[in-house]
């Protein structure tokens, strides 16, 4: 086999379980003069910078749209990743790409956070990639797109000193009325009935929110119980009752611990988290939209961080004391590091930073979602014959 960037393949009868769309893969140079007449397929791990961590991530490039719905269901299926991702060429520059997302059970989603990511990484690394300025631009550089989804569009960017994706979270922050009891989450892990510390969680109940229609999570706080954050092994998704109007939708159950607060002078409180998203049997090793779901909870309960005293002059403390007597709205932007995956071998880093807005009357709401994670290509060829 060639050395170097592998962009070509070859195809044997299908025998082994290391297989695309019903065929055996090796990944070879395009010998010259061989013209492509298929799609582009790259796999990435989302929510790391490391070979081999990360959430795995396929992404197919399809020019124009040649691929039926029912193809990219199959596609997606074949390749068994968490998703799949079908990105389609900008009609011209600067102008918005359409992103479709597929799970591995062939549903269409209408925003997973990993997806969109990846796919942004993929696009200012790979396809529109731009050169580092050094240093004097490693904070203000900064590449844009836009890409159209089910649930809207979405801005992303990219800072090519940090190697940093991050977008706008299409958001529609819900807490559904209807809690889940205990008994629903130990259905759905039976054998954390025999850890020790299972007594604790006993009579309690767990909020059920949806970050957009159709993407909902189950919310269970263990951070008092470790042992049993330990225990958890891949399973079904709780059974719950959504709200009116809210359903069907896709659920997980995000079970997670509060870590220690990183506090640093002139930056903002960074509220640490370890995560797990298990729903449909499986673990998912980083999931930005259940990690969304989780940041914009926390950020409506948490208490609001104190504000450090500044030194000032006694004018400025005057002025200060009467704006605070102000009926007006208070903005506060709340940030969250979430480590997932880590049980797995396949740590991601998830960055979500959320702005909350109080009215005069004291009710919050959600303004503002920012998802960031690094990326890395591990893989990169070519779906024969589509």
């Amino acid at each position: 086999m060639a050395s170097g960037p592998h962009t070509f393949v070859t195809c044997v009868p299908r025998e082994t379980p290391y297989s695309w769309f019903g065929v055996t893969v090796f990944w070879r140079r395009a010998p010259r003069g061989v013209r492509r007449c298929g799609y582009d397929g790259t796999e990435s791990r989302v929510f790391s910078a490391e070979k081999f961590k990360g959430n795995p991530l396929a992404i197919v490039s399809i020019r124009g749209n040649a691929l039926s719905q029912q193809r990219k269901a199959l596609i997606a299926k074949e390749f068994r990743y968490s998703e799949t991702v079908f990105l389609h060429d900008a009609p011209g520059p600067g102008q918005p790409r359409l992103l479709e997302i597929f799970t591995e059970t062939g549903e269409e989603l209408p925003f997973a956070g990993h997806p969109v990511i990846g796919a942004a990484h993929y696009i200012f690394t790979y396809l529109e990639k731009v050169h580092y300025g050094g240093p004097p631009d490693r904070d203000i550089q900064q590449q844009t797109a836009v890409f159209l989804t089910k649930a809207g569009r979405i801005p992303v960017f990219f800072n090519p000193y940090r190697q940093v994706a991050a977008c706008a979270v299409p958001h529609k922050f819900h807490v559904h009325s209807r809690r889940v009891p205990v008994e629903g989450i130990i259905s759905t892990q039976p054998h954390v009935q025999i850890v020790p510390t299972i007594d604790k969680e006993k009579d309690k109940t767990f909020p059920l929110v949806s970050i957009v229609h159709g993407m909902s999570f189950v919310l269970i706080d263990l951070t008092d119980n470790p042992e049993v954050f330990a225990a958890l092994q891949a399973g079904k998704s709780p059974e719950v009752e959504l709200d009116q109007d809210w359903s069907p939708s896709f659920v997980g159950g995000m079970y997670y611990k509060l870590l220690a607060k990183a506090e640093q002078a002139g930056e903002p409180t960074i509220h640490n988290v370890q995560a797990r998203m298990i729903s449909h049997g499986i673990e998912d090793p980083g999931t930005g939209s259940a990690c969304c779901a989780l940041a914009c909870y926390l950020a409506l309960n948490l208490p609001s961080e104190p504000k450090k005293p500044e030194a000032s002059d006694p004018d400025d403390e005057l002025a200060k004391k009467t704006e605070e007597l102000k009926l007006e709205e208070k903005k506060e932007r709340k940030v969250f590091g979430i480590q997932q995956g880590i049980e797995m071998g396949r740590e991601c880093v998830i960055a979500v930073e959320v702005d909350v807005k109080t009215d005069a009357g004291g009710k919050t709401s959600i303004t503002n979602v920012i998802l960031s994670g690094r990326a890395n290509l591990q893989t990169k060829g070519e779906l024969v014959g589509q």
